[in-house]
């Protein structure tokens, strides 16, 4: 009977381990396919802003078991009556640890009069669209932004690292995306990226800073070291051999 009572609360801890509850991730929405699966969206925190967003999806079937080989896609549309875009895009990845789809979208603008998000998720085929309500990004901040090269192309550069800046050395890790049209934001992956800090009010930088190496996908990673908490800005100049396709692709954030 002891046994028996150790397995059941070890099966029981496993379960509760590998849900993800309201207090690991954030519940955005869900839906229920025609087919009877639960689709659920989930993200990190509980607003979803113009910036890079980490967003999962959790899918059940009507008797309620956890559907963990699917395919999973993401496409988000921002409806501007006029006319219709969509925004850089990390298609999920099944995490066995968590039992969810993880993976990213870079909104670039909020919802609001301009227009309306939906974000359609795609499993094995069946489209199942959910409508988002994207905020602005907070006050003196700019998490993401569309540059044009000098090679006529449009370029999205998103802050995936640090999304919590400390004072200190700090993991740095951005993401590009081309614009090959109006529905279709690919990653760059052959770019050399130098990155320079500044401290705008207070007119200085930092040192031992690690210039963002490309590391797969269009993410390149790196160092960058604040010295002491305020506001930030991120210039990064993109270049492809030895033409710059951007002197100063600036980011801010403020902590």
């Amino acid at each position: 009977m002891l046994l028996a009572a150790l397995l059941s609360f070890a099966s029981c801890s496993k379960n509760n381990d590998n849900a993800p509850t309201q207090t690991e991730k954030i519940r955005i929405a869900e839906k229920t396919s025609s087919t009877g699966m639960l689709v659920t969206l989930w993200a990190d925190k509980q607003d979803l802003t113009v910036a890079w967003n980490q967003l999962y999806v959790s899918l059940r079937n009507s008797d309620g078991s956890i559907v963990t080989n699917a395919k999973v896609s993401f496409a988000p549309v921002m409806d501007m009556t006029a006319m219709k875009h969509s925004a850089p895009v990390e298609q999920p990845l099944y995490t066995p640890d968590k039992e969810l789809y993880k993976g990213a979208v870079v909104f670039s603008m909020p919802s609001g009069q301009m227009g309306a998000w939906t974000l359609t998720v795609t499993v094995d085929g069946e489209p199942v669209i959910f409508a988002l309500d994207i905020k602005a990004a907070p006050a003196n901040t700019k998490s993401t932004a569309t540059f044009t090269g000098s090679d006529g192309g449009y370029y999205t550069v998103s802050l995936v690292q640090p999304l919590t800046p400390r004072m200190g050395m700090n993991d740095l890790e951005v993401l590009v995306n081309r614009r090959q049209d109006m529905m279709n934001f690919p990653p760059v992956e052959d770019l050399a990226i130098e990155l320079i800090p500044e401290m705008p009010s207070m007119g200085h930088g930092s040192p031992n800073n690690v210039n963002p190496i490309h590391t797969g996908k269009g993410r390149y990673r790196g160092k960058v070291n604040f010295t002491m908490t305020g506001d930030w800005r991120l210039h990064f100049k993109l270049k492809r051999g030895n033409m710059v396709i951007m002197e100063d692709a600036a980011l801010d954030l403020l902590f």
